[in-house]
């Protein structure tokens, strides 16, 4: 061939190799919204902490934070520690991260040439009728030994492959992507249920004491009704909230259990080898700034693995185009073939073979067509996922938000009703003793007075619950800023910034310079 046309035919190669039948990925938008709609009573960020709006970009490879710190407990450290390394939900989504990086490997080696080698030495008599002989003729014997290596390699004419391996590696970062989730739900349910059993434990210890107080008034109104000061009705309506009582307690007791067995399923462990002491509930409930709209599509990890999936589902649509044209591969072989093994090694002995295969589809059935059809539809799927992933977290935000603001507000009415309550109480029994109010006003100003209490527990447990499931919203720490309530606040804090923290993912499996990037 001459120069001139064999660098036509290269130009040509060249050319065809860079076609790209994807199409342009748009990440579908949404309308510019400058602050969320609960936020009015979040504190105010500074413009570098609040930053501007932005087309969201994955970033997942950003550490999230230990954000529990925020919380300043040292037994809520421990026991995420120890549900980051046994929970076996975690070690699962590791697994399918790297088995969805193996396959990305697999799919970057169609890229390259495939070379292989074969061996063989056969002894073999053959049969003479075969050969046209007369039946009887005798061949003698022969033996074969040879040796040869294959190449086989396929000029990505209209990326095809590249596309395929595009596809391949944004799974692979929407599986790390699935597995951050998972951890940043993890986190989130320890934190949770760790303050569901200390808020069960306060409730608990509530019950008990209304319980203890009750007994003894019991035995009481006993000694009172054998002296004829008060009915029989008296003693039996201290019956009732006696045993009303006891019944709220054994409730509590039960709930506590169920809640204590499945943190210990959250750490790796069966609920016999774990045993979780009481603890103080904590007093203090930070306030965590939501921050912009726009933040929020860069900041959680399933809005980061459904923008890789929407990109994989566009690659796929340009893999389906590229079956429609022809497929070229070049093929080599070459190799050493005689009867002998010193033969064999002979120069002489060498075979070789080379050239291209050009494979054109001309009839498929409408396999084709029916491929593309489908991966068009995928993506579609895809663009529609996506855009229920941002409004669903845009929702999760907003209903945190408005859930710590009536919390808030319900914080402060509870605490006024709690001290009205102990008033009444306490003037209830002073006036029942010198006979001036009846048992059940009595009755009835202690039951306040307890209920009052309990929602106290329930609403601090709720508002600690609410904060975990903003930051969860939020898609973890990121070293946002956060504000303890002023009222709330005892001593000093030491509570830390929500600081970062690495994400561990076995990388054994990644060819190097592949993962986070689609550039090849």
């Amino acid at each position: 061939m001459k120069p001139t046309k064999l660098l036509a035919v290269l130009l040509l190669t060249t050319t065809l190799a860079s076609c790209d039948f994807a199409p342009a990925l748009h990440m579908p938008s949404f309308g510019k919204q400058d602050a969320f709609k609960e936020a009015s009573n979040e504190p105010a960020l500074s413009p570098e902490e609040a930053g501007s709006w932005k087309v969201g970009q994955p970033s997942a490879a950003q550490p999230r934070g230990e954000w529990w710190h925020v919380f300043s407990d040292p037994k809520l450290d421990a026991l995420e520690d120890e549900a980051l390394k046994n929970n076996q939900n975690l070690a699962a989504m590791v697994a399918r991260v790297t088995q969805a990086r193996a396959i990305a490997r697999v799919a970057e080696s169609a890229l390259l040439p495939q070379i292989d080698n074969t061996t063989s030495a056969t002894r073999q008599k053959l049969n003479p009728v075969a050969f046209g002989a007369a039946p009887g003729t005798k061949f003698p014997a022969q033996t074969l030994i040879g040796t040869s290596f294959g190449l086989d390699y396929e000029i990505d004419l209209f990326g095809g492959l590249r596309n395929e391996r595009k596809a391949a590696v944004k799974d692979a970062q929407a599986a790390a992507e699935r597995l951050e989730s998972t951890r940043l739900a993890l986190q989130a349910d320890v934190a949770d249920m760790y303050f569901s059993i200390e808020a069960l434990d306060r409730e608990i210890n509530i019950l008990e004491r209304g319980v203890t107080v009750r007994t003894d008034n019991l035995d009481i109104l006993r000694k009172r009704v054998d002296a004829g000061t008060i009915t029989e009705l008296d003693l039996s309506t201290s019956v009732v909230d006696l045993e009303t009582t006891r019944s709220q307690l054994q409730g509590a007791q039960q709930n506590r259990a169920v809640m204590e067995h499945a943190l210990a399923v959250l750490l790796g462990k069966t609920p016999a080898e774990f045993n979780f002491d009481k603890s103080p509930l904590a007093a203090q409930i930070p306030v965590i700034p939501a921050g912009l709209p726009s933040a929020l599509l860069e900041r959680r990890p399933d809005i980061s693995a459904a923008q890789h999936e929407l990109a994989a589902a566009n690659a796929r649509i340009g893999v389906a185009k590229a079956a429609f044209f022809p497929r070229l591969a070049l093929t080599a072989s070459g190799g050493l073939e005689a009867d002998t093994l010193s033969n064999a090694l002979q120069w002489s002995s060498r075979s070789w073979a080379i050239g291209p295969t050009l494979s054109l589809p001309i009839f498929t059935g409408g396999r084709n067509t029916a491929n593309l059809k489908r991966s068009k539809a995928v993506y579609e799927e895809q663009v529609a996922v996506y855009r229920e992933q941002v409004l669903e977290a845009f929702r999760d935000v907003e209903d945190s938000l408005v859930t710590l603001k009536t919390l808030g507000l319900q914080s402060q009415s509870q605490i006024t009703a709690a001290d009205a309550a102990k008033q009444a109480e306490k003037i209830a029994n002073l006036r029942y003793d010198s006979g001036d109010l009846g048992y059940l006003e009595t009755i009835s100003a202690r039951r306040d007075a307890l209920e009052t209490e309990r929602s106290g527990v329930l609403i601090q447990q709720a508002r600690l619950s609410a904060t975990i499931k903003l930051i969860r919203a939020l898609g973890g720490g990121w070293d946002a800023p956060f504000v303890p309530l002023p009222a709330e606040v005892t001593a000093p804090s030491t509570a830390s910034p929500i600081s970062a923290a690495p994400v561990t993912v076995p990388n054994e499996s990644v060819p190097p310079g592949m993962m986070l990037d689609d550039k090849k």
